[in-house]
């Protein structure tokens, strides 16, 4: 029965880390794999709350590119895990950090045109910020 509860207890401390961690680097040691999907440092993160365009779809690259330029317009990024995994890649909030503002990444990148709000993970927290373009891409039906 003790083994059973350190073990237990050992887990309950490690889950709990990763829930709280956040990871923050310079954004030259970002790289963008999508539009919602980045490494921070070595750590693949898969930005919570927005979908965009799969391999395959005719804004893939630009906004590939256009990521990449929002992101290494800033100082630093700062996210913040949420706990969960998808895949190989871990959920989290991220933000920019430039001469000590503070902005959403999420938020710029569906603003740009190149991410939905996924509803069921952001609970609408990105949907204000869809632009016509972006309202025209796909959108999984997972995030309904």
């Amino acid at each position: 029965m003790f083994k059973i509860f350190l073990i237990y207890f050992i887990l309950l401390i490690f889950s709990q880390n990763t829930f709280s961690e956040e990871i923050k680097c310079s954004a030259d040691k970002v790289a963008v794999t999508d539009a919602d999907t980045i490494s921070v440092c070595g750590l693949k993160i898969r930005l919570n709350g927005i979908s965009a365009a799969e391999r395959g779809h005719i804004t893939y690259n630009s906004c590939k590119i256009k990521t990449k330029k929002i992101i290494h317009q800033s100082d630093e990024i700062s996210c913040k895990l949420t706990g969960e995994k998808t895949y190989d890649r871990f959920v989290g909030i991220c933000k920019l950090i430039n001469n000590n503002i503070i902005v959403d990444l999420q938020e710029k990148i569906v603003g740009s045109g190149c991410a939905r709000d996924c509803k069921r993970y952001s609970h609408g927290r990105y949907v204000k910020f869809e632009t016509d373009k972006s309202r025209n891409l796909p959108l999984p039906n997972y995030c309904n």
